[in-house]
């Protein structure tokens, strides 16, 4: 259940499937609905035999009976030469999918690799800047209350988040929309990686093994800290949408606030920090671990725009959403 306290956590940010390849701003192309049903059962003919009197069952494919004989020619509808499956026909879930063996391959090549972005350093057990993470967490306890229906939603269905800020979902923006899902499974995958690499193998502790104070509201999800799941999907989303969004949602803050965080805030970026730090207020992740998703989502961000469907395919046509006489 979206949004719900049962065990699953979607992957740390993931949706979890693709919403049964149904629903507008979850996992899906244009063409899908999991409200898609089509039952055929047998009906009667349009016309009853001239020497009966009851109406024949007629079936699908229909066939053209004769009446005397009562039996059906054996031909049917010629076929259709198809020669692809539609583009957008594809599930944006499974497109992102299909895009990993890209995103790897390109990787693979690139300067540094795509298993080896360097990522800032978590402060080690015992030490005072450990110490300061874990009575920070404790300290946003208080804010649990405030934060605790955005971050439930958050769990399986952030992308719904980034559909808010300016109208678009799969139907209106499906270029758009793939490339969120394209930036969702990438970072899925790259996180992954990360966390079973951190700590020579052995992946880094949750905030409640350590510190009982801490007791999450919800389960821990089932893999280690380090990164941020929810961060790196976050920020690598909201640069991907930067891309291809108009620029209201891409400056900075012009407020009269000289705070440097607010200065170079965006739409985007806002969003991409809030998701993650709402992790923190739970209990699931320390500081640290978000800004190193941050420095992966960075990372990845600059071999997913050497992929070539991505530059050459997926973004030109998510601009051309944009575009103010299409919008």
């Amino acid at each position: 259940m979206v949004g719900g306290i049962g065990p699953a956590d979607g992957g740390d940010g993931g949706d979890g499937g693709d919403g049964g390849d149904g629903g507008d701003g979850g996992a899906l192309s244009v063409i899908h609905s999991s409200t898609v049903w089509r039952p055929i059962g047998i009906s009667p003919a349009i016309i009853k035999p001239a020497n009966q009197d009851w109406w024949r069952g007629d079936k699908w494919p229909p066939a053209d009976w004769d009446d005397d004989t009562l039996t059906p020619p054996n031909t049917g509808w010629p076929n259709h030469h198809a020669r692809r499956y539609p583009r957008r026909a594809w599930s944006s879930y499974y497109f992102g999918l299909a895009m990993l063996g890209e995103f790897a391959a390109t990787g693979a090549t690139t300067n540094p690799t795509w298993d080896a972005i360097p990522l800032p350093a978590y402060p080690a057990f015992g030490t005072t800047q450990f110490d300061d993470e874990i009575n920070e967490l404790v300290a946003l306890i208080d804010y649990r209350p405030g934060v605790m229906t955005e971050a439930l939603m958050q769990r399986n269905d952030l992308i719904k988040y980034w559909c808010g800020v300016l109208l678009f979902g799969a139907a209106s923006h499906p270029y758009t929309y793939d490339l969120v899902e394209i930036a969702f499974r990438v970072a899925q995958f790259q996180v992954m990686h990360y966390k079973r690499m951190a700590n020579q193998g052995k992946g880094r502790p949750r905030p409640s093994q350590v510190c009982p104070a801490l007791m999450p509201p919800i389960e821990v999800p089932g893999h280690a800290a380090f990164p941020s799941g929810h961060s790196t999907e976050s920020h690598l989303i909201s640069l991907c949408l930067a891309e291809v969004m108009p620029d209201a949602v891409k400056t900075p803050y012009i407020g009269d606030n000289t705070d440097p965080d607010y200065a170079n805030s965006t739409a985007l970026t806002r969003i991409a920090q809030r998701i993650a730090r709402n992790r923190e207020v739970l209990g699931l992740h320390y500081p640290s671990d978000t800004r190193a998703g941050r420095a992966l989502a960075e990372g990845t961000f600059r071999i997913l725009m050497q992929c070539p469907t991505v530059t050459n395919e997926i973004i030109p046509e998510a601009k051309e959403e944009w575009d103010h006489n299409n919008y």
